[in-house]
């Protein structure tokens, strides 16, 4: 286990006290922290795998995503920290009820902004789902959850690892070909339409012009997509 790896471990074991814990399963830890000197809560993920987007995103400052603070590897073992939302997912939000149009052109801006900014640095979402999007308390939309994100590499003739959630993730997700900033479009249309009707387009397909641009977004065809959230953000006004 390298130094800094283990240096980050003991500040967190000695600094920090424990919250509550939101996830935990064989890959993935992820607890809620809280500073002992500043009473600054703080997100921790312990998990396997890839820690590339979350290392490009070090320390970008911007509304509609999480700051990460910290990155540390250890052969594939990560640790992330990174900010504390205060708010509800949008999951939870469809728990009580379906959005209204002005509420899902709200979230989508939200969500499509800080999409732009992954997609400016090569980085693909790839999980955009209910859960995976918080309405802090102050209303700011925030997209969350980089753990599958990856690194948009051209010349890439399929993704190396098959990973998504089932629904939401595109065609091109389970290794047909490599996903790219039309993958995330895809995604965005389910969500849409869950939003405004609480089921799958397949099961029952919203209506007027979100209509439209949901079946824009879940093309098949990649290229028959919106080419960028820019615009889609056009489309929705």
């Amino acid at each position: 286990m390298n130094n800094t790896y283990l240096w980050i471990k003991n500040i967190l074991d000695n600094e920090y006290g424990f919250i509550r814990n939101i996830k935990r399963t064989e890959e993935e830890v992820i607890n809620v922290l809280q500073n002992k000197y500043n009473n600054q809560r703080v997100i921790v993920k312990y998990y396997k795998g890839s820690a590339a987007a979350y290392s490009r995103l070090l320390n970008i400052c911007h509304s509609n995503i999480p700051i990460v603070y910290e990155v540390v590897t250890d052969d594939d073992n990560c640790i992330v920290i990174e900010e504390y939302i205060d708010g509800i997912t949008v999951g939870e939000v469809l728990e009580t009820g379906l959005y209204t149009s002005d509420g899902v052109y709200e979230v989508v801006c939200g969500i499509c902004e800080a999409l732009r900014v992954l997609h400016n640095q090569g980085i693909i979402h790839r999980d955009i789902k209910p859960e995976n999007v918080i309405i802090s308390k102050e209303g700011c939309v925030k997209l969350i959850d980089f753990d599958i994100s990856r690194i948009d590499k051209e010349g890439t003739g399929k993704d190396t690892a098959i990973l998504g959630t089932t629904g939401f993730a595109p065609p091109e997700q389970y290794g047909i070909s490599a996903t790219n900033a039309r993958s995330d479009i895809y995604s965005i249309g389910i969500l849409i339409n869950v939003m405004l009707t609480g089921e799958h387009p397949s099961k029952k397909m919203c209506t007027g012009k979100w209509q439209r641009i949901v079946n824009k977004c879940t093309r098949i065809n990649p290229d028959e997509r919106f080419c960028s959230v820019d615009e889609l953000m056009k489309s929705m006004k």
